[in-house]
């Protein structure tokens, strides 16, 4: 008999593969957040409760980086099992330009968003995205990637109460401008 084979037949091989990769990925991220958690947030500056109810800030990210790393371990587990095949090697050139083109789009979107508002950065990112995946009609595209952005920032800033990046109107327009009395209004206030 080989080392494959037993008396009742074959037996399955384990082995390592691209779901072991991801599991460990996992387990490395859920470790690195775990270590990192207590040194990215800040102790409240209003404690609401007292005795056995005060509950650390950092508490519930270290829980959810915990059950990251118990769901890392039992997919890493698994995976030795899974006979699966890797259809990532399968994919076409215009898929991985695709995703490496949206990856990019999305780096560019954080400073965009930073220096210009989040309306703006959103409209731009939105505008660039659906043109390079085929929209050809640039009104409709430029209206909607307008008014997407500004419709989920008044839901955020006046129904949430979540506050977003703001157009940062006094860097761009000049005091004494005549549109700045118009859009220093409008930056500050909504339609509800």
């Amino acid at each position: 008999m080989t080392a494959d084979q037993t008396a009742n037949g074959p037996t399955e091989r384990r082995r390592f593969n691209f779901n072991s990769v991801a599991a460990i990925i996992f387990i490395a991220l859920a470790i690195g957040l775990h270590l990192i958690i207590p040194y990215h947030i800040d102790k409240p500056l209003i404690q609401l409760s007292v005795g056995q109810f005060n509950l650390p800030p950092e508490l519930f990210p270290q829980i959810i980086a915990v059950v990251l790393f118990l769901l890392g371990v039992w997919f890493l587990i698994v995976s030795f099992g899974i006979d699966q095949k890797n259809l990532l090697r399968d994919l076409d050139k215009e898929a991985i330009s695709n995703v490496t083109i949206t990856l990019i789009m999305m780096a560019i979107y954080v400073p965009l968003m930073v220096n210009l508002g989040f309306v703006f950065g959103s409209a731009i990112l939105v505008f660039a995205m659906s043109t390079y995946f085929g929209n050809r009609s640039f009104a409709l595209g430029g209206a909607i990637s307008l008014t997407v952005p500004m419709m989920i920032y008044l839901i955020f800033l006046k129904v949430l109460f979540i506050e977003l990046p703001p157009f940062p109107i006094d860097d761009v327009v000049a005091k004494d401008s005549f549109i700045y009395g118009p859009m220093k209004y409008l930056s500050n206030n909504s339609f509800f």
